[in-house]
């Protein structure tokens, strides 16, 4: 059966799906060494995942995270020493609308955010800051060696 001959339209839009697909590609491999995270989504879950940026220093660990429109009551930090998990409410959901050849409506409600993190770290001493929508957390690293004092 031969190939059916694709409209104008459907070439179009294979154009853009592979300008973004090398856009996304060539971008994210700029920004992946600064550990800076990809803005996502899970419509299923009406879930945001906010901007994450994870900065190391020899003594911690600090992970910054864009959460607009959450009041601090709202927030759920949980870690372990080699993952963060960040949840938050939103005050009002956010609805997105598109508009094409297909509308589509949906709104969030939550942000979501799991991080691998890059060193071990203390979580019992660990301390989170929330001001002006951005959330910063400390992470003291694990201290893996230790001097012993000789007697």
């Amino acid at each position: 059966m031969p190939e059916k001959k694709k409209d104008f339209f459907d070439q179009v839009m294979d154009y853009i799906s592979e300008f973004e697909r090398r856009f996304d590609e060539t971008f994210y491999s700029i920004i992946r060494p600064l550990r800076v995270s990809r803005p996502s989504w899970d419509p299923n879950r009406c879930c945001l995942v906010p901007l994450v940026e994870v900065q190391e220093n020899p003594e911690e660990l600090i992970v910054t995270a864009d959460l607009p429109y959450v009041d601090k009551e709202n927030i759920d930090i949980k870690a372990t020493e080699t993952s963060l998990d960040i949840d938050a409410k939103m005050r009002n959901a956010v609805r997105f609308e598109r508009w094409g050849t297909v509308q589509r409506e949906v709104s969030f409600n939550c942000y979501h955010k799991s991080i691998k993190l890059p060193s071990r770290v203390d979580p019992e001493k660990a301390k989170a800051e929330f001001r002006g929508g951005i959330l910063s957390i400390s992470l003291p690293k694990k201290v893996s060696k230790q001097k012993i004092k000789i007697t």
